[in-house]
């Protein structure tokens, strides 16, 4: 996510610009440290495009999760400007959920609305990428969109290989 060069761009094969982008794991360290501040650099420079809708099975309000974004922002040093910021927090949404229940896909379904080209990013442990892009899956969610999975991917060319043919059944 750090070295994205915009959310919302032009990066679909056929060039279709993301009109939303669904992160799993929103509330977990790796937002903390690095999204947040990615997405805030982002909007600063004009290049963030969509709505961001955040899944976590943390039991969070919106409000919750924008002041946890301000949070992780001035935590890695950055200087928040409120407009910026007001510009960012308004892109945010937020469903809580446990990741093996087709009710949240369900309310991911809702949040995410009637799109063309969303983007799942899931900054989530590698056991949960089979499961999660299959309920994804399973709630036509994927039809249309794009998966990004967060590193490691496996622990070793056997593993790795074996996460692939596991999503591969998916997507």
């Amino acid at each position: 996510m750090a070295r994205a060069k915009r959310a919302g761009a032009d990066a679909g094969a056929e060039g279709q610009a993301a009109d939303v982008l669904v992160i799993f794991g929103i509330t977990g360290d790796l937002a903390k440290v690095m999204t947040f501040r990615s997405l805030y650099r982002l909007e600063r420079r004009g290049l963030l495009n969509c709505p961001i809708v955040g899944v976590a099975l943390d039991d969070w309000t919106l409000e919750h999760l924008r002041e946890h974004a301000r949070e992780c922002i001035q935590g890695t040093g950055e200087t928040v400007d409120e407009a910026v910021f007001a510009r960012f927090a308004e892109r945010l949404s937020y469903v809580s959920g446990d990741f093996g229940d087709p009710a949240t896909y369900e309310r991911v379904s809702k949040a995410v609305g009637a799109v063309s080209c969303p983007v799942f990013y899931l900054e989530i442990p590698p056991f949960l990428f089979g499961p999660v892009i299959k309920q994804l899956t399973d709630a036509h969610l994927t039809e249309t969109g794009r998966v990004v999975v967060e590193k490691p991917f496996g622990h070793d060319l056997q593993s790795a290989r074996a996460l692939a043919a596991e999503i591969h059944q998916y997507i």
